[in-house]
């Protein structure tokens, strides 16, 4: 356990300050699926999954708690998915978007995310 609150402190002291105005994690969506494929680096790949999947839904759910029914969830992953399939999935769609990896992490993994759980289709 200590390793891994390690390497996720590493990781965020070496990666330069945030950007855009909407505080964008600046790490390129390259640098993300690297980390991602090496076994060392799955357990930080996972928890930023997580992270990415836990705000997504919440809010969504702070949005439409406060009467904002336009509100829309840009993904759905179902409840039984393993972190480590939402992971393979994140992967194979960077791997076939090499444009996306010159892009912010945060937007391309969400675009991943998209693509691969869209909603109201029984997923």
């Amino acid at each position: 356990m200590k390793r891994f609150a390690f390497l996720c402190l590493a990781v965020v002291l070496c990666v330069p300050e945030f950007a855009h105005a909407q505080r964008l994690f600046a790490m390129k969506a390259g640098k993300f699926a690297q980390i991602c494929a090496s076994h060392s680096g799955r357990g930080v790949c996972e928890a930023y999954l997580d992270g990415i999947a836990d705000g997504e839904s919440l809010s969504y759910l702070a949005a439409h708690n406060n009467g904002d029914k336009s509100a829309f969830e840009g993904f759905c992953i179902p409840t039984t998915e393993k972190t480590a399939q939402m992971r393979d999935k994140v992967l194979t769609w960077l791997n076939n978007h090499k444009e996306s990896l010159e892009k912010p992490v945060g937007e391309s993994v969400f675009t991943a995310l998209h693509n691969a759980y869209p909603c109201g289709q029984g997923k």
